[in-house]
């Protein structure tokens, strides 16, 4: 009887280990399969706007890929309604993007848990800048933390004037000194994280927020919280208001649940301080979390 079953089994595990190695479900995922070829990214992130756009992308190596909803509700989003507002995909420099009345294709948003959201996805006919199009079919994503969207700053382009009558220096624009003196420290998972780069981002119009930003050479800790931010505790999440992440070898996890805690914030000179406690969507614990800052 045992001799009779042995055979069996064999054949049973190889039939499985062949078909997990055309889809591998990840914490968080995200591919698809481009003409025939598995497309697995590296790097995935679901991006949130101010407007309630939700922009997913993803990159690996020379290739990218990044498609647009209009909101984060489960449903279907199709290219021909327009609630997709755009598709493109990157390859060596050669771009693919979506055409009206030409590319067809949906996005459907499954679940949100935990600030993480999964849905599946399928695009045909983008056009490339080399003539060529390409198709995405067996799309999906699944559990991708969902980050606020924070605008990069650029440096402006100083215009140089020479004035022969006047050689008066220009004084540098003035840092705020608690910025300059910015210091955040936690523990994770029980051992003591200290930050030497420290930055600290104004964003959005309608509901202006600031992001703080705290580095060494492999973590980084991310909180965001409204710029008229009162003194007193307020709930964390991976998104919206008041929100926190937290990077190690640049994967990145949002918090599930936490606590910020404001002791003081001065408006006028623009200096805060406060501590903080999450726990994120990989299992992260993050705890004794002091931070002072200046934006």
């Amino acid at each position: 009887m045992i001799r009779k079953i042995t055979p069996l089994l064999a054949i049973v595990c190889l039939f499985f280990n062949s078909c997990t190695t055309d889809i591998e479900v990840n914490t968080p995922g995200l591919q698809a399969t481009i003409d025939g070829k598995l497309f697995r990214p590296d790097i995935k992130k679901a991006i949130i706007h101010d407007d309630g756009t939700l922009v997913i992308v993803g990159n690996t190596g020379n290739e990218s890929i990044s498609f647009t909803t209009s909101s984060t509700d489960l449903g279907t989003y199709r290219l021909e309604q327009q609630a997709i507002n755009t598709v493109s995909f990157e390859e060596n420099d050669i771009k693919f993007i979506s055409e009206n009345g030409i590319t067809n294709g949906q996005i459907i948003i499954t679940e949100i848990y935990n600030n993480q959201i999964s849905g599946n996805f399928y695009f045909e006919d983008l056009k490339g800048t080399n003539g060529k199009s390409m198709s995405f079919r067996n799309g999906w994503f699944y559990r991708l933390p969902i980050e606020n969207f924070v605008p990069e700053v650029q440096e402006e382009e100083e215009e140089i004037i020479i004035n022969v009558e006047e050689e008066e220096e220009e004084e540098d624009p003035e840092i705020n000194p608690c910025l300059l003196n910015a210091s955040l420290v936690a523990m994770i998972n029980g051992n003591e994280m200290i930050t030497d780069d420290h930055d600290a981002i104004p964003f959005g119009v309608n509901n202006p927020s600031i992001l703080i930003k705290a580095s060494n050479e492999d973590e980084e800790i991310t909180i965001v919280f409204p710029i008229n931010v009162t003194v007193g505790e307020h709930s964390l999440t991976g998104s919206g208001a008041y929100s926190a992440t937290y990077s190690l070898y640049n994967d990145k996890a949002s918090a599930v649940s936490g606590t910020l805690t404001i002791t003081s914030h001065d408006t006028e000179t623009k200096c805060i301080s406060g501590s903080f406690e999450f726990i994120t969507t990989s299992g992260v614990v993050v705890t004794e979390g002091r931070f002072e800052y200046g934006y």
